[in-house]
């Protein structure tokens, strides 16, 4: 008893040893010794443990022996029994947990916490062996309050940090040994029940997370996953991975075997084990192998470069450290070496040494002579030995394939075929099989089977030192699954940060959406294989999926859609993170101290300011946890990105140009001759003139490469050329479709020594002759020009009329009358007598072309000089004339829906103009006048000209072929046939071909040949020919002796046959005359028709013209128009603003009688009656 002790104390303050020390000495010995005294301490819990007949049934009795246990624990003079009290403690509290209630035992749990860890510096194995039991009966109960309870106390009781000090001597790590201990105490709790211990296991992620870990090989503490993997952790598999990703045990080679056993040794053996430093790290390797290896070896690449013995200090004993020198033969040529390597490869990190590829490395050490071959070798084995070691602790990419390689070999030989898929390269395609080899191995993690570890571990002892360690291998299906999903989801991050580049999110449209639907799918995949799901983005993600069916979706549900799926990211972030880690982090984050953080947290740290310490080491935190999850980080981007547009096409664009927008498929916009694109290959997108140079290049016809902008830009125009990210996208993909044809041409598109000059047509699926802009040889200025000239001096005519050609077409294009340019034509021809302008020299055509300039600058068309300004004008300029007044005229005359719009052919140039022995030429495959499809060629060419003076009817043309000339009394011998006559059998070849072969209806053809051989044929464009009428019953003049005498000249008949009626010149003569003489046909006279007289030509009944050929524009549109039409009379002069003609001295004034037959070409004055006649139409 108490008074017992004091009546001891005070009969040892009695006894007095200096009269009589022995007789002291004999009533010292009776009293109590320390032991006696510790003994009976020792023995009273277990008196008072024993409950009376009246306290049974009453935890009365065990609470005063645990009261009685924790005084001992308090009193230091007890020391000796501590130990065994905590066990005592521990067993009692078994019972109390066994018997009381939740309410009882809450404030013992207090209490015993307190208690351990106030004894846990002393004896932390024995205090976390108690949390263990203890932990171990609470979840016998079954109460998940109280198990709540118990975890939030284990989680305030602290952590043993692993406190890496160092190596000693012997190759140990110097660590807290019980680190591990604790790491496996709280596993072992956790796997009681998984699912309710997610406290528990945020703890263990945070204090790992941000204070370290240390495992050793010889822990094998892969036996520690498996256990884990075998318990059911589906319902926090996400934690499970948090947790598991840190730890660095996902290797089966125990200790230094194999490759790294022989890399290591001849590292060694270089210098007979001379360098100490390389000898320690060997020693190391083979006898203790951890983790912390691979900072031991960056520590020592550290070394070599900045000569700073102090960055291995961590790694070494006191002893070896003070032997390690900065200068001589082990760390001199390294040195060097490694300052080389800084300098000319411009590396800064470790990691650049790991991605250093091996041929690239070897190549360079093999340059260094400098180096001896033996520190060569030195640093080539250093190296790999790292790589090695990298790969063995951590979860990286390099030496994947070679895992993957092993993995097929042990138990996944479904490997292989990822293999096979990744070596192809494309973003999807890879994704998709990473997505599904993961999904398969998170089932194997996830079964409840239990497969058999393959444990081939040997234990030895190293003789010299008397050390022992293990070696061997560990394998085991779940394991190996885990650690492959690691490494695999690294490669899959990779194709996940690809993937939002494979869709242009500059602008999105519709299109786009059906894009966004596809990825948002593989992001989800990611998240659920990684243990993350979401209410929230699976029902937005099925929301926007649903509504690419909807046609009218409108533009604020599609960023309605995209904002719920960003709220159901940051549902996750809070689901998943926030809300299981906030709270353990304020608790942990002091527990933790700034003495335990791991160094690139330590700058987080003040100590004046605790709570915003806690703040930052969280944001930290949870930055590099989320950065960590699969697919999470990337998702947020992707959403982010998207909603940022969306927002900024709303704030920049109308509701109705928004809906346009929308409606636009980017893909759809360009198709390349050469690169046929699936998704516009049809007549709507391309127009009748781009599907049918598409055919004829597909079928290997001699078709200039070109690019055609499809009509989905015409539909969308106005929301592209609004919004400057579609504009500039739009803009990227005409370079590309240029890039293709300098690719295919051998030219460069803006060059002066090969320039690529290019035509920019129109082309709509009803074809509208003439009625459409059409600018060519876009691409060249006056400063390309004369660099040109320089180079080729003989081609300077050729250049300078390319330039005054593109000029005069850049100017008509924006309204610009064609007589502006015929009066400077014909004053300089009349300047320098010249009849014809190919008889000008190339200085007085360069001087020509200078006039052009002149004249559209004053005009307010000034030609830019910038080749690229020039093109995106010129397409503008050719989409805006499907709404000019000529196109809604001709429109509306044929009954033609102006919906139809028309696409844009962007046409490598090619050259009727390039010399005498080149031309252009527009020709039938049948003759006009035929009844069976018999193809005989017919039509138009001029040689030395370029197409569009044959279709505008400008120059003197001659017929095709001489069966034509024949019928129409022209020159036999300037027919293609005689003077060009391999050109001409090549396109009655490719006619034939066309009509006979491929069943094509007759043809109207467009070609250009820039020399007399085949090979220098090109074709143009083709589309069905406009065929007349076949009629038997034809109207004829009646033969009259004043017939012969009123013939005023002689033309192409065209189309019709005789006709009598007035002249006429403008559309007020037409309205005039219609009012006098209503019944009376009207003839319009022309020297030449422009798309403009379209109107006039639909008004009148005939057409006279000066100029053209049967294939010239007028010719075209007066046969579509079944208009009676003679053209190319060459002797007429028209002087349409005076309402008059002369013809061989003869006048004529609008309302005078004249005649045209429309077979014959015959031009009669006066009006003459006419007669039925039938006619039997020849083959």
């Amino acid at each position: 008893s108490h008074a017992r002790i004091r009546s001891h104390q005070q009969a040892l303050e009695r006894i007095t040893v200096d009269d009589d020390p022995l007789a002291g000495l004999e009533k010292i010995l009776q009293l109590p010794a320390h032991m006696d005294i510790v003994r009976l301490y020792r023995d009273i819990p277990g008196k008072l443990g024993t409950q009376k007949e009246e306290d049974q049934g009453s935890p009365f009795a065990e609470n005063r022996k645990l009261l009685f246990l924790f005084r001992i624990m308090d009193t230091p003079g007890l020391y000796l029994i501590h130990e065994e009290s905590l066990r005592e403690i521990n067993r009692s509290l078994v019972q109390l947990i066994r018997k009381q209630s939740f309410e009882d035992i809450e404030q013992f749990f207090i209490t015993t916490f307190q208690l351990l860890k106030a004894n846990v510096r002393k004896y932390p194995h024995t205090s976390l062996q108690c949390i263990q039991v203890i932990g171990g009966e609470v979840f016998k109960r079954g109460n998940s309050r109280l198990v709540e309870a118990f975890l939030w106390q284990a989680v305030r009781f602290g952590f043993q940090y692993a406190n890496v000090m160092g190596v000693d001597e012997d190759w140990q790590p110097l660590t807290n040994p019980a680190h591990l201990a604790n790491i496996r105490v709280w596993l072992h709790l956790i796997m009681q029940e998984p699912k309710w211990c997610s406290i528990l296991f945020s703890a263990l992620i945070i204090n790992i997370k941000l204070s370290g870990t240390c495992v050793k090989d010889t822990d094998l503490f892969q036996r520690d996953i498996t256990d884990l993997l075998n318990h059911p952790i589906g319902p926090i598999y996400n934690l499970a991975k948090q947790f598991t990703k840190l730890m660095p045990v996902f290797f089966n080679e125990i200790g230094a075997e194999g490759e790294l056993r022989e890399v290591s040794t001849e590292l060694d053996e270089l210098h007979k084990r001379r360098d100490l430093l390389i000898h320690f790290l060997r020693k190391q390797s083979h006898v203790e192998s951890s983790n912390l290896i691979v900072d031991f070896i960056k520590a020592i690449f550290s070394y070599w470069l900045t000569l700073d013995k102090q960055v291995l200090q961590e790694f070494l004993p006191e002893e070896i450290l003070a032997q390690v020198d900065v200068s001589g033969p082990f760390v001199d040529e390294q040195h060097a070496l490694a300052v080389c390597i800084q300098r000319e490869l411009q590396f800064d990190s470790m990691q650049d040494i790991l991605l250093w590829d091996d041929a690239k490395r070897r190549k360079f050490l093999e340059g260094r002579q400098d180096i001896s071959p033996v520190e060569r070798k030195r640093f080539e084995l250093l190296v790999r030995m790292f790589k090695l070691l990298h790969q063995k602790y951590n979860l990286g990419l390099p030496e994947l394939r070679t895992q993957l390689q092993q993995a097929a070999k042990t138990g996944f030989p479904e490997m292989e075929d990822l293999l096979t898929v990744l070596e192809k390269c494309d973003t999807m395609k890879c994704l998709g099989a990473l997505m599904d080899h993961l999904e398969y191995l998170k089932e194997i993690i996830l079964s409840d089977e239990v497969f058999e570890p393959r444990e081939e571990i040997y234990y030895k002892r190293h003789i010299a030192v008397d050390i022992p360690s293990v070696y061997g291998r560990y394998s085991e299906r779940k394991f190996d699954a885990l650690g492959l999903t690691f490494r695999l989801e690294n490669l899959a991050n990779i194709y996940l940060e690809r993937l939002s580049h494979t869709i242009n999110l500059n602008f999105i449209t519709q299109a786009t959406f059906i894009k966004i639907v596809k990825c948002l799918r593989l992001y989800l995949r990611a998240l659920r294989i990684d243990g993350i799901s979401s209410r929230r983005l699976d029902t937005y993600a099925s929301l926007l999926a649903s509504s690419i069916a909807i046609k009218r979706f409108s533009y604020t549900q599609h960023l309605d859609i995209m904002r719920g799926l960003s709220e159901g990211v940051k549902d996750i972030i809070y689901a998943y993170y926030t809300n299981i880690h906030q709270n353990n982090l304020s608790i942990i984050i002091p527990q933790i101290g700034r003495e335990n953080l791991l160094t690139r947290y330590r700058s987080l740290w003040d100590d004046r300011d605790l709570p915003s310490t806690v703040l930052r080491l969280s944001e930290s935190f949870f930055r590099d946890l989320i950065a960590t999850t699969f697919g999470l980080q990337h998702l947020d981007n992707f959403i982010s990105r998207i909603i940022q547009t969306l927002e900024a096409q709303k704030d920049l664009l109308d509701e109705k140009t928004l809906d346009l927008l929308m409606t636009y498929n980017p893909k759809k916009s360009i198709s390349s001759l050469f690169n046929e694109n699936p998704a516009t290959h049809n007549l709507i997108h391309l127009g009748n003139k781009g599907f049918n140079l598409m055919v004829l290049a597909g079928d290997g016809k001699p078709v200039p490469p070109a690019a055609i902008i499809t009509t989905e830009i015409f539909r969308c125009w106005p929301a592209v050329r609004k919004f400057d990210r579609a504009r500039s996208e739009f803009m990227d993909r005409v370079r590309s479709a240029i890039t293709e044809i300098e690719e295919l041409t051998g030219k460069v598109y803006g060059s002066g020594k090969r320039p690529l000059l290019l035509s920019v047509r129109s082309g709509s699926a009803i074809s509208m002759p003439g009625m459409m802009t059409t600018i060519h040889n876009v691409g060249v200025s006056g400063e390309l020009v004369e660099e040109f000239v320089r180079a080729n001096p003989d081609q300077a005519y050729f250049a300078w009329d390319n330039y005054r050609r593109f000029i005069q077409s850049w100017a008509m294009a924006q309204g610009v009358a064609r007589e502006e340019f015929q009066a400077l034509m014909n004053e300089h021809k009349g300047l320098y007598n010249v009849r014809l302008k190919r008889d000008f020299s190339s200085v007085q055509m360069q001087e020509l072309a200078g006039k052009y300039k002149k004249a559209v600058d004053l005009l307010g068309c000034a030609v830019p000089d910038d080749p690229w300004l020039q093109l995106i004008r010129s397409v503008e300029l050719v989409l805006g004339s499907w709404s000019t007044k000529k196109a809604k005229d001709y429109r509306q005359l044929m009954d033609v829906s102006d919906d139809w719009g028309t696409a844009v052919i962007i046409q490598a140039m090619v050259y009727g103009n390039l010399s005498h022995q080149a031309g252009s030429g527009v020709l039938f495959t049948a003759h006009p006048y035929r009844k069976v499809r018999r193809v005989a060629l017919w039509g138009d060419y001029a040689p030395g000209d370029q197409g569009e003076d044959i279709v505008s009817g400008l120059v003197t043309s001659y017929p095709i072929s001489v069966e034509q000339a024949e019928l129409d009394g022209r020159s036999v011998r300037n027919s293609l046939e005689r003077r060009f006559p391999k050109i001409y059998e090549e396109l009655l070849s490719i006619s034939r071909d066309l009509v006979y072969t491929k069943e094509w209806n007759p043809q109207e053809i467009e070609f250009t040949f820039e020399g007399p051989e085949p090979e220098q044929l090109y074709i143009l464009q083709t589309r069905d020919m406009i065929t007349i009428k076949k009629k038997e019953h034809l109207n004829v003049f009646a033969d009259s002796r004043d017939l012969q005498k009123s013939v005023l000249g002689k033309g192409i008949g065209v189309s019709g046959s005789a006709l009598s009626g007035l002249a006429v010149f403008t559309e007020e003569n037409i309205r005039r005359l219609r009012e006098e003489k209503a019944d009376v046909a009207l003839i319009l006279i022309r020297q030449d028709t422009v798309p403009e007289d379209i109107r006039e030509i639909s008004m009148a009944d005939g057409l006279l013209t000066a100029r053209g050929g049967q294939t010239s524009h007028a010719s075209v549109v007066a046969t579509r128009l079944e208009k009676t039409c003679v053209v190319g009379c060459r002797d007429l002069q028209v002087f349409e603003t005076r309402e008059y003609a002369l013809i061989n001295g003869h006048r004529i004034n609008a309302g005078d009688p004249i005649a045209i037959d429309g077979r014959s070409g015959l031009f009669l004055a006066g009006m003459h009656p006419i007669r039925e006649e039938v006619h039997i139409l020849p083959l």
